[in-house]
């Protein structure tokens, strides 16, 4: 774990397992955070007397819910799951999504004999979701869950165990209707099980260079709203595109993107690095908002 701050103030419980997290501690801030595993504790950190580091078997359930679909829902948990797997957290998905899209990415890897980072679990029947979610809870760190669009039963099960519900939308004013439905169905939830569900927007698909009109609308609407919303967005970035258009994970993609522009000129290979490397710093930064917003919420 690289963290770019100082964690003075006593009692606090340090996040664990993603890299470069630069989650900020201070005096004021009075969170705390449960630790998954271990924590490796590496470069560039500095860890003062009378900070305490424990040790918690919860698992952490994370789900990604909208109606709509290409909103990036899916590939919004393949990021955070591969990320999250890559600074040493144990990692499960369940794949409610009716297209299976990551489900058959993991079975299309492990039969061409390639290797699979977090384990990969198909669709359960409706009443055996809960059973399911609650047998994961002794096996890993975190538990990821890409939801299906409609109000289904397996839906309510699944959020019924969230610790964080992530709503991607792409900025856009019909995606921001989408996306109140499914803060709606979050929120009814909630009172159903008569227990908070804590829940975030995340923009995806965004223009890389620039926020659009649509999205800085968007997004004052939900500041009025008291919306919680991700400070980082996941861009439209053709890198994504190919997890699971070839089958592979992000951090595959230098070796192979290097190999494809072997014998031509250095300027037009280092173009085509740099939007594989933008990509994955983008999904870094990405992963620690989530994992910052996770433990927040937990420790609230």
């Amino acid at each position: 774990m690289v963290c770019g701050c100082n964690l003075e103030n006593k009692n606090v419980l340090v996040p664990s397992h993603i890299s470069e997290y630069n989650f900020n501690v201070n005096s004021k801030d009075k969170s705390r955070v449960r630790v998954k595993a271990s924590v490796n504790v590496i470069a560039n950190v500095r860890v003062d007397v009378g900070v305490n580091v424990s040790n918690s078997d919860a698992m952490y359930v994370i789900t990604f819910a909208n109606p709509k679909g290409g909103s990036g829902k899916t590939t919004s948990a393949m990021l955070l799951a591969e990320q999250i797997a890559l600074s040493g957290g144990s990692v499960a998905i369940i794949d409610l999504d009716p297209n299976a899209n990551i489900l058959i990415w993991s079975e299309s890897r492990k039969e061409q004999g390639r290797a699979v980072p977090f384990t990969v679990h198909a669709r359960p029947q409706a009443e055996e979701t809960v059973e399911l979610i609650d047998k994961l809870s002794g096996d890993v760190d975190y538990l990821i869950i890409d939801l299906e669009g409609s109000k289904d039963q397996i839906v309510t099960f699944a959020l019924s165990r969230t610790d964080l519900c992530v709503i991607p939308l792409d900025g856009s004013p019909m995606e921001a209707r989408q996306a109140a439905t499914a803060v709606r169905l979050v929120q009814s939830t909630a009172n159903m099980i008569r227990m908070p569900i804590n829940y975030t927007l995340l923009f995806t698909r965004t223009n890389a260079a620039f926020q659009t009109t649509d999205e800085r609308d968007v997004r004052q609407e939900m500041e009025l709203n008291a919306i919680p919303t991700l400070p980082v967005r996941i861009a439209k970035r053709a890198p994504y595109t190919r997890i699971f258009r070839d089958g592979v994970l992000l951090t595959e993609l230098p070796d192979i993107v290097a190999a494809e522009h072997a014998g031509k000129t250095a300027s037009v290979t280092d173009k085509a690095l740099k939007q594989v490397h933008s990509a994955i710093e983008n999904a870094r930064d990405y992963a620690q908002a989530v994992i910052h917003a996770l433990t927040k919420t937990s420790a609230s």
